[in-house]
């Protein structure tokens, strides 16, 4: 492995490949342990050639001249030059790896900190693990469990409030089906409603459909600057020959976009927000055009 103080990039470590973490920490730091007690480390200027022959490699591919510097770790490490310039691992002191990941073929480089800096932060994460469990309440020991029981706190008021924000939105639908506007015996609705999502956009079109065979229903929203459009057609309004995916390819374009779909639902959007107006007022010609 080299090592530099702060980062290094192993490729021929005695050890797992590079998964856990905790493994490899645990492992290096035997190392750093094991060598300090043996006094095993050993710097050598040699031939490059006899470097070579005794095993010591070069990382990055960097060119080195006739005569090299050689730093041996035990049977852990043997490279050229670059690595720890330690005469002693111990004074390596406290490891703790930052991140790891893959570099080359073969190649993993580790980030790490050492001695100070590594007590350093380690005494800053303590300081803000108490910090946090203050905030909950709770102790250190605490914590995860506190957090845990959180979690599924906020997750079930949020599916509360889904169910809540869809109770309220087939509310509203009613509302649609007892004020929808007669065209030659079918009940239109044109409606925006913006800060809706197409799935909760598509569940009130579907409520609309199930609820009324004669309904031709055509929603919009704008949400984060875009335009999402729905239509839905009941049977008795598809046997007349409305089509919602007909409908959606003929006011889409309005607003800057497309979409199409089934006779009963169908979804398209767009760009042009301040369009949203034209595209709706749109339908009623649409459909009286088709009735005849």
């Amino acid at each position: 492995m080299e090592w530099n103080g702060e980062g290094g990039d192993c490729g021929m470590l005695k050890i797992a490949v590079v998964e856990d973490q905790q493994e490899v920490r645990d492992e290096l730091c035997r190392f750093i342990r094991q060598y300090a007690a043996e006094n095993s480390l050993q710097v050598e200027v040699l031939p490059i050639e006899e470097a070579k022959k005794k095993g010591a490699v070069a990382m990055f591919g960097e060119k080195y001249g006739d005569v090299v510097r050689v730093v041996e770790m035990g049977d852990v490490s043997m490279e050229f030059c670059g690595g720890t310039h330690l005469d002693n691992t111990a004074k390596v002191g406290l490891f703790r790896i930052k991140s790891e990941g893959s570099v080359a073929s073969g190649v993993r480089r580790i980030e790490a900190i050492t001695g100070k800096q590594t007590l350093e932060e380690l005494r800053s994460g303590q300081e803000k693990l108490i910090r946090a469990a203050q905030l909950l309440k709770t102790t250190s020991n605490e914590l995860e469990s506190r957090i845990g029981g959180m979690l599924s706190e906020m997750k079930e008021i949020k599916s509360q409030l889904e169910k809540f924000k869809e109770q309220a939105s087939l509310g509203e639908a009613r509302t649609f089906l007892t004020s929808a506007k007669e065209v030659k015996g079918l009940k239109l609705v044109t409606a925006q409603r913006d800060g809706m999502d197409a799935n909760a956009l598509r569940k009130l079109g579907d409520f609309l459909r199930d609820k009324e065979p004669k309904i031709v229903g055509v929603l919009a929203s704008v949400k984060d600057g875009k335009v999402t459009l729905l239509a839905v057609c009941g049977k008795e309004a598809v046997a007349s020959g409305i089509k919602a995916g007909d409908i959606i390819k003929a006011i889409a374009p309005i607003c800057g976009g497309k979409g199409g779909g089934k006779p009963d639902s169908a979804m398209g959007g767009g760009t042009e927000v301040s369009k949203v107006d034209d595209a709706l007022a749109a339908v009623d010609d649409l459909i009286l055009s088709k009735l005849g």
